[in-house]
């Protein structure tokens, strides 16, 4: 696996990490053993940061993730997320940024993943009624009190990011970025002046971006895309000319769409996508995108085929 391109605070990253959104079964039925067979399978090719959250599935899904590292912790890179209150689904009920809320929700972390220390640990949403630097401040005491190696925030502003990392050094910021997702990118010339990695999470906008899902309608009854204005016949009427745009020059380049779409954001400095998989095989496929080579040319391309702003308001 070719090294990660990001400037970095203190970390670390590869250059592809492993989401794991998928694994919660809000895109389809999901089993354990493959989400076990999974994450030792990315650990294994080099794909070393697994990004969960405290949320995804009330907890439960941190407890199979570190089942699935038990062993391999020395090759992992553990990044999770509180700020939170959900209920025992693991749906959102709430956002807290409190300081004891904070650090009682990185325990509850540190005993589901069985680890001594958290890598990247992220707040998962700025609480408005917390100002960012309390919030920070805390997680900075986790940090001198070995309970967490880095902080991360999730989908801050680039004011926000400002006045975390003049608190305490921030590493990452986790946010959407894809393709058809590029509204991060005015925050980006703030992101890389501080020397923050970004994190890009949803690579494929939800599988829009695998050219596989031409309606809602073939989704599973459960999936939660059925509820997302992307996935609605006017917005796929919309993008569908750019899709078929993209995989002109995939099948130039004799790659995939997905691939393509992954490759694009590899090359953007200071950038690391999570694409999230429930299947081995398909992780491999993600890998693959670590050997495709976009010239400047081609970058430009696919950048002017999906002019910003495509996502509606959701």
């Amino acid at each position: 696996m070719r090294p990660g391109n990001a400037r970095r605070v203190g970390l670390d990253f590869p250059a592809l990490g492993l989401g794991c959104g998928a694994f919660t079964g809000k895109y389809g039925p999901v089993d354990k053993t493959d989400i076990i067979e999974t994450v030792r399978r990315a650990v294994d090719v080099g794909v070393r940061m697994i990004d969960v959250a405290d949320f995804y599935g009330g907890g439960h899904l941190e407890r199979i993730v570190g089942r699935a590292i038990s062993g391999h912790r020395d090759r992992a890179l553990i990044a999770t997320r509180g700020g939170l209150r959900f209920d025992a689904a693991g749906r959102p009920t709430g956002v807290d940024g409190r300081p004891d809320a904070l650090a009682r929700a990185c325990d509850a972390s540190l005993r589901r993943l069985a680890v001594d220390s958290i890598d990247l640990y992220y707040l998962a949403k700025i609480d408005p009624r917390v100002p960012v630097e309390e919030s920070v401040g805390e997680l900075g005491k986790l940090v001198d009190a070995g309970k967490i190696g880095h902080i991360g925030l999730s989908d801050a502003s680039a004011e926000e990011l400002r006045r975390a990392h003049a608190e305490r050094p921030i590493t990452a910021l986790a946010s959407e970025y894809s393709l058809l997702e590029r509204g991060v990118e005015a925050d980006l010339p703030t992101v890389r002046a501080l020397g923050v990695t970004l994190i890009a999470c949803r690579p494929f906008a939800r599988g829009l971006l695998t050219g596989r899902i031409g309606s809602a309608d073939r989704l599973d009854a459960a999936d939660l895309r059925r509820d997302d204005r992307r996935f609605r016949p006017e917005y796929l009427e919309r993008i569908r000319h750019m899709l078929l745009a993209a995989e002109e020059l995939a099948a130039e380049k004799d790659v995939s769409l997905a691939r393509l779409a992954v490759a694009w954001l590899l090359a953007q400095p200071g950038v690391v996508p999570v694409p999230s998989t429930r299947n081995p095989l398909h992780l491999e496929m993600d890998v693959a995108a670590l050997n495709v080579r976009l010239t400047p040319a081609e970058r430009d391309r696919l950048a002017a085929i999906f002019p910003r702003p495509v996502t509606p308001d959701r």
